[in-house]
Order: structure tokens, then sequence, then C-alpha cells
């Protein structure tokens, strides 16, 4: 949930003289589409970041840029804000997005994915200079011609591009849902005037499905999108447990399959902070374990979460919010403590866990893929065994259940990813400290249908390595046993023979 409200910078930053080119994200946006015929896909895992003026400098693009290389991720969402670019009628600044894009795409090969945002003053419906750019326009032509504008520049470029952002709630659409509709609209057509080949990208869903279902039922969006972006903050600001992930990535595909036209589905903004107050998470979430909401255990998270959104074989795109934590003081959208506190570097580029993480995933997870049927045996309440991705009706059964997921890979690599789910919704005490120490521990039996070799390595979440031997093969299926431990994660990479 993008919490800095987008400035464009007045100022130069890089005087950047790169080969004019669109190789970066014109010859790289077809990763970003699944098609039916994907037996195994690719999903590309991204960043994202805000860029304001009053404190965006040439170091920190520059140190933006170059941790996105050394990390392995050259996909990256950002904004485009009319409210700073255009803030006078018909005056454009371009001064700092020419120098951006050019060193993002010509020189480090981003893939830029950004949105558009927000209403500037002298177009709102509200005269209230601080809550402005929320508001919808007052003339939506000048939004359409403000998207022509922006896209003619940058088409070479830049070839997907998202209108708004989160206007589900309203603190970043004080509309109602007709007057977005419209606005997409808008900006849809503008977008497909400018460039014909460029891909639409409906501004990314807080968390409300049934707003979604409305504006493909009522109000007739789907001609107008390419793309149905989701963010996810479960654990952080939401109270459900990061599990539901799949049961939140499915129910958007059901609304798609149901009134769109086969579009793409990324979850470009993706999170877990590391901010607490004993306890205390958000209004939404309270911890219960004393590793929650740490450096280390978002490290964990970002594995989790990825893994499972990935299980479901419905997204086209991911991307983790967002590249460095704010520096104290930094304006924001919402809560500081949270909002601050959800990179995977320091405001230094201290790395924090999560950064190693992300890393070893891209290169774990490099190969394309398809999720790999299975069975678990393990001791438990109700009857063997689960079937995976398993499909449980009962939540509280769901949630006590561990978390088991498996892929093979189009280069041989067979991966599994397991752990115990953190967020239990039977406990009752949930107004503690937060410091409850979890010494869970469960062995399970995982069946797979394929021979692999028996031995493999077994990984952390930082991608520290042992040999791994627990494997049994009988004809044609092979069974591993793994240790879950809560709190932690485990991840077994074994080749077949």
């Amino acid at each position: 949930m993008h919490r800095i409200r987008q400035i464009a910078a007045a100022a130069a930053l890089l005087s950047v003289m790169a080969p004019e080119s669109g190789w970066g994200q014109a010859a790289s946006v077809n990763r970003l589409f699944r098609t039916q015929d994907d037996n195994y896909f690719h999903t590309p895992l991204g960043l994202c970041e805000d860029y304001p003026e009053e404190s965006t400098t040439s170091e920190i693009i520059k140190g933006d840029l170059d941790l996105l290389n050394e990390t392995g991720v050259d996909l990256l969402r950002i904004s485009f804000g009319w409210d700073g670019i255009e803030g006078e009628k018909d005056r454009y600044d371009w001064l700092f997005w020419d120098d951006f894009v050019e060193s993002a795409v010509n020189e480090h090969g981003v893939t830029l994915i950004p949105y558009i945002c927000y209403t500037p003053l002298w177009n709102s419906t509200t005269d209230d200079i601080n809550n402005s750019w929320h508001y919808p326009p007052k003339d939506y032509d000048e939004f359409g011609e403000f998207v022509f504008d922006l896209v003619s520049r940058y088409k070479d470029r830049i070839k997907t591009w998202e209108i708004w952002n989160e206007p589900d709630i309203w603190i970043f659409w004080a509309g109602n849902q007709e007057e977005f509709a419209r606005l997409l609209k808008t900006g849809s057509e503008a977008v497909r005037r400018a460039d014909p080949d460029a891909k639409v990208v409906m501004g990314g869903l807080a968390h409300d499905t049934e707003w979604l279902e409305s504006l493909f039922r009522d109000h007739g969006i789907s001609p107008y999108i390419d793309v149905v972006n989701i963010h996810n903050y479960f654990e952080t600001w939401a109270g459900k447990p990061l599990e539901d992930v799949a049961d939140y990535v499915n129910e958007v595909a059901r609304i798609v399959d149901a009134h769109g036209d086969a579009q793409a589905i990324w979850m470009a903004e993706v999170g877990y902070s590391t901010f607490r107050d004993s306890s205390y998470v958000s209004d939404g979430y309270t911890a219960y374990y004393e590793y929650e909401h740490t450096p280390e255990y978002q490290a964990v998270d970002l594995i989790r979460r990825v893994t499972t959104a990935l299980s479901t074989e419905k997204l086209s795109a991911l991307a983790w919010y967002e590249i460095k934590d704010l520096q104290s003081g930094e304006e924001t959208i919402g809560d500081f403590g949270n909002n601050g506190n959800l990179g995977i570097v320091r405001p230094d580029y201290t790395p924090k866990p999560a950064q190693q993480a992300l890393k070893f995933f891209n290169r774990l997870m490099a190969s394309p893929s398809r999720t790999l049927p299975a069975t678990i045996e393990r001791e438990r309440r109700r009857d063997l065994p689960i079937e995976l991705p398993a499909t449980i009706a009962e939540e509280t059964a769901a949630n006590l259940s561990p978390a088991v997921h498996a892929f093979e890979q189009a280069d041989g690599d067979v991966i599994i990813v397991g752990w115990l789910p953190t967020f239990d919704p039977t406990r009752t005490d949930n107004s503690g400290t937060g410091m409850h120490r979890d010494e869970r521990s469960q062995t399970v039996k995982v069946n797979v249908p394929l021979v692999v070799a028996d031995r493999g390595l077994v990984f952390n979440e930082l991608g520290e390595s042992k040999p791994f031997d627990a494997i049994s093969t009988d004809g044609s299926r092979s069974t591993i046993e793994l240790t879950l431990r809560g709190g932690g994660i485990t991840i077994l990479e074994m080749k077949k023979p």
C-alpha cells in the first residue's frame, strides 16, 4: 500500500546520456503475462519504491538501482504523480522523470511498471489543499490529456500503465465507484491512443474483492483493462493469516473468470513490516510470538508469502513493497510505524535479512515452474491425507495445518517449501505482550508423484544450506520427511535422477 504521496521532482537528478533504446520494457513486457498454454511459468519478483521530491537525491536513485541489480531484481513499481508533473494546468515538469527513466531502463535494464496518480489542486473537486490529491478531478478530460502526454513521452521504454492506486479505500480515492470507473476508462482510452501496444492495469486493489466484482459487473470495466493488480498486507494491517493469500488470489481469479476477459493478475504490492510496539502492530493485527515483526522474521515471511502466492499459479507478476525503510520524520499516508519499516534495507542501505531472502529466492525460483500435486502425512486430529495445495473448508483446520507447497521446475529441479503457520485463530490469549515463545515442532512426510534423487539440499530463509537425505522412492513417487519448526521455514531443493 503506497503510503508516500508521489510528487515529481523539480530538480535534475542524473544527467544520463544513455543510448536511445526501447529494449528494457518493450522486450520484456511479455514475461508479465501468463497464457493458458504455459505449462511452466516464471513469475517475476520485483520491488516497489516511492520518490518524493523533497527527499529524493541522485545518490538515492543510484543506490536503489544498484541494489536492484545486486539483488537480482529487474522489475520496479513506481508512481508518476499527476499533481507533481502538472502542478499548474498545461505546465509540465518532466526533468526528474526523463533522467530517472533513462537511468532505470537504459543503464540498469529495469522494467518499470508505473501507476499514475494523483489529482492536482487546480483540478480537484475539493479546495482542501491537504486532501485535494485523492479526490476525483473536476475535468476528467484533463486527466486523459495528462495520461496521453505521459505515455507518449515514454512509450518506447514503458509498456504497462496502471491507473491510480488502491481506489477501494477512501484514503487513496475519495470518490465513489462510478467516478473511479469513469477515471479508469478515461485513462485507459488515453493510454491506448498514445500507444496501442501498451497494457492497461487497474489501480491496485487494497483488499475489497466485492468492490472489484462490482466494478466488473456493474460498471463494465473489463474492455478497458489488461491486468488486475491486487495488494496484500495480511498480518500487518489486516488480521488474516498470510496463508489466506491463496484464497484472496483465487477469489480475484474467480471474479475475472466470471466477468472479465482473461485479464492477467498481478500482486504488484505485497509486504510485511518490521514495526511493533509490545504486542501492537496495527489496529488490525496483534503479535503473539516474540519473533513477529522483527527483521529476522520479515525474511521468513517474505518467502512464505511469495510461495503462497505462487502456489495458486494465477499470478503473472509480484512486487515486494518496498526497497528501503523511511527516514524518521518523512511524510507518510497512514501510520508511520508500519509504513516506515517495510523495506528490505534501512534508509542508509544497511541490509535487513529480507534483502538476502529476496536475492536467494529469486535465484531458487529463476527457472519456470509449476505447482506439483502432493500429499502430506502427519499427526493430526483429522483424517489423512491432506491433498496439496489444500483447500480445506474449515478455517480453523486450515490454519492449524502445516503449509507445504511443492514446485516442479522446467530445468528438472523440485522445490518444496514448508512451515507452521504463525497465526492461529483458535488461540484465546491475544492480549498479552506478544512475547510468547514458539516451541512448536512437527515432522511431516511429503509425497510427490515423481522420482527424485536420494539427496538434496535444505535451506533456511537466507539460502544457507546443508545436505539432506531423508528421501525415499517407491515406483513413481518419492516421500520426503521434513521437520517444521515454529517461526521458521524449511526449503528443500532436489534433482530428478
